[in-house]
């Protein structure tokens, strides 16, 4: 049987990419990022411009929010403490062709910094599909009950 904290997980994996939210000091940041979840280490690692501007916001508070989303029917907040590393052998490791993508130089001249993102808790949404979501607002609102949105927990990892 599949416990809450392992849904968790296993719909940051599927959704993949999300917003990561970082403290500036002056306000927070969001912005997009691919993750890579690796559940068995424990954390979920992002691979980041060297010079980027949310490299700065860990360095200075390294709490950070990773919040997931499809859109319609599942979402997951996820609380971390974040941490970066250079380390070549960890990037050779990480590198993907999205990585490519945008590095086209390649893992070993790549001026490109891990973000490790080590999560202590998260909230998830976890709900029908958005047909399925529509047809229970429908009943809900004939019969005047509240429409079954699905699966919320949040949870320890």
């Amino acid at each position: 049987m599949t416990t809450d904290s392992q849904r968790a997980w296993d719909m940051m994996k599927k959704l993949d990419f999300c917003f990561l939210v970082s403290n500036s000091g002056d306000g927070f940041r969001s912005r997009p990022m691919s993750s890579i979840v690796m559940q068995d280490e424990d954390n979920i690692y992002f691979l980041s411009n060297a010079s980027a501007n949310q490299l700065d916001d860990i360095t200075l508070e390294p709490g950070i929010l990773l919040n997931y989303g499809n859109g319609s029917s599942q979402f997951v907040s996820t609380a971390a403490i974040a941490t970066l590393s250079t380390d070549r052998a960890l990037i050779k490791r990480l590198w993907n062709p999205g990585a490519q993508a945008f590095w086209p130089e390649g893992a070993d001249k790549a001026d490109v910094t891990v973000i490790c993102a080590t999560p202590h808790s998260a909230e998830f949404w976890d709900g029908p599909s958005g047909v399925v979501t529509l047809a229970k607002m429908a009943v809900s609102f004939v019969t005047g009950s509240a429409p079954d949105a699905g699966d919320n927990k949040r949870v320890s990892l």
